[in-house]
């Protein structure tokens, strides 16, 4: 397993759920909040997580940290692109019906486009990141809020200096 990158230094992406952690737990995600809006870790929101927050069901406080930040726009896909989009979402979809996760799919196709960190509570996308094989790249990590928290505290404890500009 190769060293987490610095959190500080790479785009993180989040889905949908990242804020809405399923223990209830809101410490984590009031300080990703202060870090997010601070500058000092640079959230990218992907343009399909960012079209599922807007909607009326999504918690306000959700919606308006994810309608407020930077989020990539739908665009055409290179014949790579669409190959690591397909073996995502096959990765994903295991036995259930095809298309059922491919907005899941699409999402993590942009954090590999865009992001160093997908933060997602999707169990599904996060028990089978781990056996995507060439799916991902090795520069992606798909974790939780609460282990992301981890890693960030790790890299400060190690380049406390270190600072997004």
């Amino acid at each position: 397993m190769h060293q987490p990158l610095d959190p500080r230094r790479v785009n993180v992406c989040v889905d949908n759920n990242a804020l809405q952690p399923p223990d209830g737990q809101t410490d984590d995600v009031d300080r990703f909040l202060r870090l997010w809006n601070d500058g000092t870790i640079q959230v990218v929101v992907p343009h399909g997580v960012r079209s599922e927050a807007l909607h009326p069901n999504t918690p306000a406080w959700v919606r308006e940290a994810m309608a407020g930040g930077i989020y990539t726009l739908p665009t055409s896909l290179t014949a790579t692109e669409v190959k690591q989009r397909r073996l995502i979402e096959d990765v994903l979809r295991g036995n259930a019906a095809p298309g059922r996760h491919a907005a899941d799919a699409s999402h993590v196709a942009d954090a590999c486009k865009h992001g160093g960190y997908f933060v997602t509570h999707d169990e599904r996308v996060l028990e089978r990141a781990h056996t995507s094989g060439d799916a991902l790249p090795p520069s992606l990590q798909i974790v939780t809020l609460a282990r992301f928290m981890e890693i960030y505290d790790a890299a400060v404890a190690q380049r406390p200096e270190r600072r997004r500009r």
